[in-house]
């Protein structure tokens, strides 16, 4: 129905056509009872004679009408077969696109603008379902409108979800071709092109082709007809090289969560989207904000006059409390003892609740038996360790600060500061977190499974979440209490792409809702604030605790370098006080070499490998092949490095986090593990192919650690975690069936697996005496077996002559002459020699003559706590 100018409908007067399409006709009108410009969208007749599509018009246009936010064309009201919107000039996003790619500063405001509508709408439940850049105008004071918010719904016949292409507002009914818009089909997600029910994972697919299509100006699924556009967004990949070249990896991973064809591994919501891109621009958001009259105070410990070299180690000065309406952040370090061993992962020390002491973990690795908890007081001179501790991992604070809870020999302790024996307050099989409120202690017994609650008194745990395993959810952890003590946040595992669904719980009831998705558990601190991380940064997002919601915007709190310490999984990397004393560990920049060394720890030469700080992540079976991991501020760069030419070769382009590197025999092929599915799945990539990644195993199992490839090329061996029986050994056809064996299955902790060099035995490590000990069976059917040594992370020279490994405190290498045929033999081991001192990684070169690794350049130092006052300053808050 077309309108000619003068037409009134209503109090509305039609002054103008502005456009047309599937959706109908589009008019400019005046208000004549409210003075004002509107747009009259008439509805064609295809929808407006079927009386009950109307009349579904008629209520889905009410709901959308109470949508009311600044990036969303507002709907007034509707008039017979017409619906009354908000008038916006400007021109379409397609217009934009038109002329080219847009620069990154240009792109991402209007990014950030589309994703706080789609977030509103969704918080509203509201699907757009029809989110393209002909629906999205650009003002021009940079302000966004998203148009056509639900209409797909409200014209959609009840119940059909649209399962009729014919019926979706981007494509009209094939025996009218009334306005035929072929681009549109493009903007539809896999799911919409199949006609099946979509949820507000379609309008994320729609949204990243959007901002594919703005940052390459070129369509991210085309073809000659209808048909060939939905058969590009089913079966094609965008192409991921039209991209800028210097698109920052946050954005370019942000784009592959939104374009994921499988909608169970698309992001799940848009607010992480808009959480990405206020992220990446909130460095310059927060300089514009601080006034110059409150300067960042920067102090470095060693220009501070009166600092002091206490008998523990530590560098200390007596840092103030936060103190409201002060100007000045002020960030103190406190550097761990040198002399006394720090772990490499997990969580490493927390703050007392008065903000009077530092816990944290020294002396070995987590869990193993030197790691002990030591507890510093902020007005003394030395750190000491607590008695009884020994073999603990992740210690808590009780509410009281008098006591501190962990973990060790299978158990849940608690041992008072000021001296005493500690106490077992239940079983904790394998125990990952726990926080203590003023009621029970809430903590996460194992691998997997949900948070347990228990006395602190002792008792049986019982659950105190529940795991939905619809949405994948295998384990939950790292509680961390709100100010009520009732509820608490904590962490949903898997993580996907390096990211954890944070979710609210609470004591008073099994369930828990999603509240956002980041990098770490969130850390809350008074007046109202999330503290996490992101891209190796703190980052503070404000948050209501008695409405349990986000709002306001993000920001950074740390170093715009990037210094915070990256060896987290998932738990909380800042501690608070009560009084808003802030703590977390930070690593200081690193610059490495690449060499080998003698088995004396001499260096024998360098060799050139990226800048910065890099690590070998496995050597070639002939020890021609290496490959490194180069750290980089917000991620990492993956790098193959031919050892006689130096050619590198960059790989581990995709998404996810990517650990466990292992060679193919003749060094063709490189295995590894990646999270971006949450679980660590196997893949690997061809040297020849270094972009194209094959699936060798993929699962819903956690962790699986690839640790060999079998000298025939058959078999990947790694070891899988468990809550049942701890990490056992498996292997996996590297093609044809593969489906996943067994090979060793104990209580124990079994890993580290590598196979002989004439593919019959295998050796590997078990803790099963209490102790790891380096054991061989035959392979790969395993038979009799035979205790090698003391030690852990076997390895065969490439003869099949010896085999050796490392002493528990990875310092020493130990080796046995071996004899292989017709059984296994091995000799009294011997000392081989040592790793380099101070290493970050190494290999030990196949004939067993010298070490390939990387060393830290210079005095680097080590890992140390910052402590920061008055950090609202930072965030330029009074």
């Amino acid at each position: 129905m077309s309108l000619a100018s003068g037409t009134r409908l209503g109090s509305y007067e039609i002054v103008a056509p502005i456009g047309a399409g599937g959706m109908g006709e589009v008019y400019r009108a005046k208000d004549t009872k409210l003075n004002r410009d509107v747009a009259i969208k008439v509805l064609p007749d295809l929808f407006a004679n079927d009386a009950e599509r109307l009349a579904r018009f008629t209520r889905e246009a009410l709901t959308l009408a109470s949508l009311n936010h600044p990036n969303i064309g507002q709907i007034y009201g509707i008039e017979g077969h017409a619906i009354v919107m908000e008038l916006v000039d400007g021109d379409d996003l397609s217009a934009l696109i038109a002329r080219g790619p847009m620069p990154l500063p240009e792109a991402l405001p209007i990014a950030k603008q589309i994703a706080e509508a789609l977030e509103a709408a969704h918080d509203a439940g509201v699907i757009h379902r029809d989110l393209k850049p002909a629906n999205i105008k650009v003002r021009a004071d940079g302000t966004v409108k998203v148009l056509d918010f639900g209409l797909a719904k409200a014209t959609d016949p009840a119940g059909a979800s649209n399962a009729n292409l014919a019926n979706s507002p981007t494509m009209t009914s094939p025996a009218t071709q009334m306005g035929m818009i072929i681009g549109t089909a493009a903007y539809m997600s896999p799911e919409q092109a199949r006609g099946k029910a979509v949820d507000k994972r379609a309008d994320i697919w729609a949204f990243g082709v959007v901002l594919y299509e703005m940052l390459t100006g070129q369509r991210a699924f085309k073809g000659e007809d209808i048909s060939d556009v939905l058969a590009s967004v089913l079966k094609e990949d965008v192409r991921w090289d039209a991209l800028p070249a210097d698109l920052p990896a946050p954005i370019r991973r942000l784009l592959r969560r939104c374009l994921e064809k499988d909608p169970k591994r698309r992001l799940s919501a848009i607010a992480d989207a808009r959480l990405e891109l206020d992220e990446h621009e909130a460095p310059a958001q927060v300089a514009a904000a601080a006034p110059a009259s409150r300067p960042f105070v920067w102090i470095a410990i060693a220009a501070i006059a009166g600092a002091i070299v206490t008998a523990g180690g530590f560098l200390w000065l007596a840092a103030p409390k936060s103190v409201a309406g002060t100007d000045t952040v002020t960030r103190l370090s406190m550097i761990l003892p040198a002399d006394i061993p720090v772990p490499t992962y997990r969580v490493l020390g927390t703050l007392s609740p008065n903000g009077r002491y530092f816990a944290f973990v020294a002396g070995g690795e987590v869990a193993t038996p030197g790691a002990r908890v030591w507890v510093r007081s902020l007005d003394a001179t030395a750190a000491r360790p607590l008695p009884g501790t020994e073999g603990t991992a992740v210690p808590f604070w009780s509410p009281d600060s008098r006591t501190i809870a962990f973990f060790a020999d299978g158990k849940l302790k608690k041992v008072p500061i000021d001296g005493g024996s500690p106490e077992t307050i239940c079983d904790a099989v394998a125990g990952r977190s726990g926080a203590w409120t003023d009621g029970p202690i809430v903590f996460a017994p194992s691998v997997d499974g949900p948070l347990m609650r228990v006395s602190p008194g002792g008792g049986d745990p019982v659950p105190v979440t529940t795991i939905d395993a619809t949405r994948g959810e295998t384990a939950h952890r790292f509680a961390q209490f709100l100010p009520d003590g009732r509820h608490f946040l904590f962490a949903v595992l898997p993580a996907r792409s390096g990211k954890f669904d944070i979710a609210i719980g609470s004591l008073d009831a099994p369930g828990h809702q999603i509240l956002m998705s980041a990098e770490s558990v969130p850390t809350y601190v008074a007046p109202g604030y999330l503290l996490f991380a992101s891209r190796n940064r703190i980052v503070a997002q404000p948050f209501d605790a008695k409405r349990l919601q986000l709002s306001g915007e993000s920001a950074p709190l740390g170093d715009p370098t990037g210094d915070l310490h990256r060896s987290y999984f998932g738990g909380p990397v800042v501690s608070a006080s009560r009084d808003g004393l802030l703590a977390y560990l930070t690593d200081p920049p690193v610059k490495t070499t690449l060499g080998w060394f003698d088995l004396s720890g001499k260096e024998l030469g360098t060799i050139k490998a990226p800048e910065g700080q890099v690590t070998v992540t496995a050597l070639s079976r002939d020890d021609t092949r290496a490959s490194l991991s180069q750290l980089l501020p917000d991620g990492e760069n993956h790098w193959m490095l031919g050892l006689e030419h130096g050619d590198l070769i960059r790989f581990a382009t995709g998404s996810g986090k990517y650990v466990n590197f292992v060679w193919s025999p003749d060094g063709s092929r490189l295995a590894f593990a990646n999270t971006r599915n949450g679980p660590e799945d196997i893949y690997a990539v061809a040297v020849a192919a270094p972009s194209v990644e094959t699936v060798i195993l993929k699962n819903a199992e956690l962790f699986k650690n690839p640790s060999d490839w079998s000298p025939d090329g058959q078999y990947i061996v790694y070891a899988l975690d468990s809550a049942k029986t701890g990490a056992d050994v498996f292997f996996v056809p590297v093609e044809g069936d593969q489906t996943p064996r067994p090979y060793v299955q104990t209580p124990a902790n079994e890993s580290a697996g590598v196979v002989s060099p004439d593919g019959r035995w295998l050796a590997y490590q078990s803790d099963e005496s209490g102790a790891n000990e380096v054991y061989v069976q035959s392979f790969p059917t395993p038979g009799v077996r035979h205790r090698v040594g003391p030690g852990e992370v076997p390895v065969w020279n490439h003869a099949g002559t010896m085999l050796s490994w490392l002493d528990a405190d990875h310092v020493k290498l130990w080796v046995a002459d071996v004899r292989l045929s017709p059984e296994f033999q091995a000799s009294t081991p011997r000392s081989l020699g040592v790793v380099p001192p101070n290493n970050l990684s190494w290999f030990l070169r196949s004939d067993f003559t010298r070490v390939l690794a990387t060393v830290p350049t210079g005095n680097t130092g080590g890992p140390s706590v910052t402590v920061i006052t008055n950090w609202l300053a930072a965030l330029g808050k009074k």
